[in-house]
């Protein structure tokens, strides 16, 4: 991007509130995930303008969209499956190297996880409880986001952070009863000789 692009793009987002449009954005979600040469939530957010951040916040609060996305993820795999086809159809001289495969594969591993770890995206509110943050991990897992593995692990650390954070919550508790049995304490009249009149 040039010093006058991005001078462009920062006038145009600036001061602007990120709005959700379901008209203008379901359609985009569609379109941008069924063009073979886009066909990523990344590509999405650079066309709508948005952050990533954003993009989930729509994500959980919007059903049409979320479904849209859905059926567009289901377009872009169908586009990536069928350049897998086409390649596998060529023929080359014994000891060549398909680049075209390559790359095929490697697209497969950032887009979809496949052969490979990939970097994990999550949908998260960063200032929200481990407990929302658990819900929204089985809604992003719902919407196929992760492998078997990657959900298996992710969970993992959702529990010790729940239960970091029950054990945080049940000594507040623990202290507020405390305080509140001294209160009691202190102002009980109990052998007081005016209360016992």
């Amino acid at each position: 991007m040039r010093a006058e692009e991005a001078e462009k793009l920062y006038k145009e987002i600036k001061g602007r509130p990120t709005k959700y449009d379901e008209q203008i954005h379901c359609q985009m979600i569609l379109q941008v995930m069924s063009d073979s040469e886009k066909g990523t939530l990344s590509a999405f957010c650079i066309e709508a303008k948005i952050s990533e951040r954003t993009f989930y916040q729509w994500l959980y609060a919007h059903k049409l969209f979320e479904e849209c996305y859905s059926l567009g993820k289901m377009f872009s795999r169908e586009n990536w499956e069928k350049d897998g086809r086409a390649i596998r159809d060529e023929i080359l001289p014994p000891g060549a190297v398909s680049h075209r495969f390559e790359h095929w594969r490697m697209m497969g591993w950032s887009r979809f996880g496949i052969g490979k770890v990939s970097k994990i995206r999550l949908g998260l509110e960063p200032n929200a409880t481990p407990n929302d943050h658990y819900h929204q991990l089985i809604k992003q897992a719902s919407n196929g986001d992760f492998t078997a593995s990657e959900i298996k692990q992710l969970m993992e650390a959702i529990n010790v952070g729940l239960n970091a954070h029950q054990v945080f919550k049940l000594q507040e508790e623990i202290d507020q009863i405390k305080n509140n049995v001294e209160i009691m304490r202190v102002n009980s009249n109990i052998g007081h000789r005016i209360s016992a009149m």
